[in-house]
C-alpha cells in the first residue's frame, strides 16, 4: 500500500465523464434556447410568456451547470495528475527508504526489522540521518496531498452549493 492515497487513473476517469456529461448539457440547453424563443410565434398570452420565461429559465440553467461541470472536470484533471506525481514521489522516497534499510510506516521513515550488521556508532548515525532527510521528503509530499486534496474538497463543496442553487432556482422559480 501506498504512503500516499488516492487513485490517479480513477480520478481522471471521473474527470472524463464530468466533462463530458457538461459537454452534453451544454449543447441541449443551447439547442433548446431557440426552441423555447420560437413557442412564442402564433400563441400570444400570458400562458406563452409564462411557459417561454420558464423555458428559458431552464435552458440558462443548463448552460450554467454545464459550465460548471466542466470547471470541476478540469479540477479533477488537474488533481490526478498531481496525484500521480505525488505517488511517484512518495514511491522514490519508499524505493530510497528500503536500500538503506528503511522503511515507511504509518508515514514515518523508520529502520526496517530484523538485525542490520554489527553495532556501529557510525553507521548508526548515518542511518538515523538518512532517515530523517527521507522523513522530510515524505513529509513534504505528503503536506503537498493534503493541501491539494483540501483545495479540490472545498473546489466540490462551492460546486455543490452553486448546483443546488441553481436546483433550487428551478423548482421554485
Amino acid at each position: 500500500m501506498t504512503t500516499v492515497p488516492g487513485d490517479p487513473a480513477s480520478l481522471s476517469a471521473c474527470a472524463a465523464t464530468t466533462a463530458a456529461v457538461g459537454r452534453r448539457l451544454d449543447a441541449l440547453a443551447q439547442a433548446l434556447g431557440p426552441e423555447v424563443a420560437a413557442l412564442g410565434e402564433g400563441w400570444p398570452g400570458r400562458a406563452s410568456v409564462a411557459t417561454r420565461r420558464r423555458g428559458g429559465g431552464l435552458a440558462d440553467a443548463g448552460a450554467a451547470t454545464a459550465d460548471e461541470l466542466v470547471r470541476v472536470a478540469g479540477v479533477l484533471q488537474d488533481q490526478a495528475s498531481d496525484l500521480a506525481d505525488l505517488l511517484a514521489r512518495a514511491r522514490a522516497v519508499e524505493e530510497r527508504a528500503e536500500a538503506a534499510g528503511l522503511v515507511v510506516r504509518d508515514e514515518r521513515v523508520v529502520p526496517a526489522y530484523g538485525v542490520r550488521g554489527e553495532a556501529d556508532a557510525a553507521a548508526q548515525r548515518a542511518l538515523t540521518e538518512r532517515a530523517t532527510g527521507l522523513q522530510a521528503e515524505l513529509d513534504l509530499v505528503l503536506a503537498q496531498h493534503r493541501r491539494r486534496r483540501d483545495f479540490v474538497l472545498g473546489v466540490l463543496r462551492e460546486s455543490t452549493d452553486r448546483l443546488a442553487a441553481l436546483s433550487h432556482g428551478l423548482r421554485h422559480g
